[in-house]
């Protein structure tokens, strides 16, 4: 999900106030924090446009806001100050796809399971 841009929905997405929004909003007054409520995955986001409502990925922070470490810190303050090439583009985007279709073939995987367990008990 880098650089996925997407309308705001608040039955989608929850919008994440704490410590680190504070720390991401002074490198830039549009970045904020959320989290994708079908995924179960935390985002720093940034607006592009007023009324608020369309916003792209920085960064992915996973299942956790845990995962914010100093490695993510410096990686958001270089994409937020210096841009990246077409080749660190690609390369993210392809390991996000492949994050994704593997978080969903988990996520089928244990559907199976309980449909299984569900039908012994019948």
């Amino acid at each position: 999900m880098f650089n996925l841009v997407s309308f705001y929905d608040s039955q989608k997405h929850t919008l994440i106030d704490g410590e680190i929004s504070p720390f991401v909003k002074r490198m830039d007054d549009k970045l904020f924090v959320v989290r994708y409520n079908e995924l179960g995955v935390f985002c720093i986001c940034r607006w592009l446009a007023e009324p608020y409502d369309i916003f792209v990925d920085v960064i992915n922070l996973g299942k956790s806001l845990g995962n914010f470490n100093r490695k993510k810190a410096d990686e958001l303050r270089r994409q937020t100050f210096k841009p990246i090439t077409a080749s660190e583009v690609n390369k993210t985007s392809s390991e996000a796809e492949s994050d994704y279709y593997h978080f969903r073939q988990e996520f089928n995987e244990e559907l199976k399971e309980l449909d299984a367990i569900r039908g012994e008990k019948l």
